[in-house]
This record gives C-alpha cells, structure tokens and sequence, in this order.
C-alpha cells in the first residue's frame, strides 16, 4: 500500500545542554546537531524505513536547508515527486534544545515556502494515488482540501495533532476548521495536550463525548509517559502502558508512534492493541536515540518487541 503525506517539513538544529534555563536564564550549548525533521516527514519516514511506499506533498524553499529537506526524504527512499520548490523561498526549520534528561524547548522558524503551498490539480492527484493519507493539518488549506479529496476518493485517511491550538491558530488553521475537517478522516491521532485544548476537558471520556458529533472514527491519544489510549468506532477504550527503554531525547517519539501504527494497523492489518504495542516499541527506540528521526526498521521493531517489559 502506497501512502502520501501532507504535513510538516522541516530541518532540526538538536542543541545539546545540560539544564534547560529559566525565565532570563542561559544555557551553555555542548553540541548542535543538524538533522532532518518536521512532524509529517517524521511520520512518513517511520512508515518508510518499517517497508512501506511513501510520497510526501509540500513546499520547500530554494535554499540550502531545502535541498537538505529534500535529500533527507530521498535518502529515506521517500518517493519526492510531490515536492514544489518556491523561487527565492526560505524553508521551514526548527531549533531544539534539549537537556540531559531528554526535556526540550522547540523554537519555530517558519520561513516563507510552507504555509504558502497552493494546492494544484497536480498536487491533488499526487496525493490520491495513496491508498492511505495522512496530514497534520498544515498547511491548513491545502491539507483539508487534500484530505477531504482523499476521503470521498475512498482513501484511509489518517490524521494528528501534534502542537497546541495557539500555534495551529497562528498558522491559520482555526479550531472550527479542524473539527469541520474530522468527518474526512479514519484515524485522529492528537497528543493528549491537543485533544484536551480542542475539546475544553482534561478528560479523555468527556473529550470523546465532545468529539463524537463532528469524528465517527477511531481516535489515538498519545499519553507520553503513561502510555496511549485508543477508542473505537463503538467507544471501546483499549489501553497500553509503555516498554521500559532509556531515554535520551523524547523528540519525534510522538511521530514514530504514528508512523508505526499506521504500518501495523492499516497495513500489516494487526488488531488494535497489538498495533498499539508495536508502536510503543518504534516509540521508545526513538527516545533512545537524538534527533527526531531515529525510529527502528521493521527488524529492529519485531526484536525490540519480543523482549519488551513493560511499564505497570
């Protein structure tokens, strides 16, 4: 099955320090890493490096950062057709710090290619020739025109939230837009702080009860260290801790486990807890790892698995 994203692409600078600051403080830099990132290209690259046939739809800057954005995607044998290229454009990038226990501030450099994607008849049909969609919902107009498309074209389409309403808001995707778009869409899959914002409820229940008038599918919550929750079309809740692993940087944790779960439950087709499972292990070999892009392939996955412990 042939998946096509349409999200966030970007390139991550990982600052390394030994203790975030304080209000007016410093932090003394031990290293800095340039990696790429981008939540949508972090998703889409689990998917590839697990096997599985990718395409990826956004608009990148003609300068140095993005021909790395589209070298990242080629190396991960991501198909780049759906790429455009904005003539004299600045391209997304982010600069991330990260303390020695793996906590992290992200600083946002939007530039000016990303968010002024215009969603051509070309782009379109790139993005239906994908059995699977998937989007973080930016840009926010081309990503709801593409996923609505993609959902009346009988595509599964798969998508999350992972930064704060504020943020969405700031980049024009306004919290009615994206409760209008969930009646296109299979799989929700917001972070816990996400969904919380969108619904008015710290809780989960209440949150699906909010939910269900506007999103008839299968919502994911990702629950960071407490695991992640799952509510089916009939509200059945399943639940999963999270395996023991060492942590070095939780950057990316949240796309890996997406990434993942689309493979298992879309794809390979296995039932919802043990694609919930399987996508706890991509997660936590991603926190063992710097930089956003560090998941598993499907071998390092299925062994990771076999010997997980995991968390009460």
């Amino acid at each position: 099955m042939f998946t096509v994203g349409l999200a966030t692409v970007a390139m991550d600078v990982i600052m390394q320090t030994q203790e975030l600051p304080k209000e007016d403080g410093f932090a003394v830099i031990e290293k800095s890493t340039y990696l790429p990132g981008g939540s949508g290209t972090n998703v889409i690259s689990q998917l590839a490096r697990l096997g599985d046939p990718c395409g990826f739809v956004a608009q990148i800057g003609d300068d140095t950062v993005g021909a790395q954005i589209r070298q990242s995607l080629l190396d991960e044998k991501i198909d780049d057709a759906g790429l455009k290229v904005l003539k004299g454009g600045s391209s997304l990038h982010t600069k991330i710090l990260v303390d020695a226990s793996g906590k992290k501030f992200i600083l946002l450099d939007m530039g000016d290619a990303f968010l002024s994607l215009d969603l051509e008849e070309r782009d379109l049909a790139y993005c239906l020739k994908g059995d699977i969609f998937y989007t973080d919902l930016l840009p926010g107009k081309a990503a709801i025109a593409a996923a609505q498309a993609a959902f009346e074209h009988g595509k599964k389409v798969v998508c999350n939230l992972q930064i704060g309403l504020p943020l969405m808001e700031g980049m024009g995707v306004s919290r009615e837009d994206i409760l209008g778009v969930l009646k296109y869409v299979d799989v929700f899959a917001p972070c816990r702080e996400g969904l919380f914002a969108l619904a008015g409820t710290e809780d989960l229940r209440e949150a699906l009860r909010f939910l269900r008038p506007y999103f008839p599918g299968l919502l994911l919550v990702t629950l960071g260290g407490e695991g992640s929750a799952a509510f089916d079309e009939a509200d059945r809740e399943t639940r999963i801790s999270v395996p023991k692993a060492e942590v070095a940087d939780t950057t990316g944790a949240g796309d890996s486990y997406l990434g993942a779960f689309i493979h298992a439950y879309l794809i390979a087709k296995m039932p919802l807890r043990e694609a919930m499972e399987f996508a706890a292990c991509c997660a936590a070999i991603t926190c063992g790892k710097i930089g956003a892009r560090s998941g598993p392939n499907l071998m390092e996955a299925e062994e990771f698995l076999r010997h997980a412990e995991w968390k009460a």
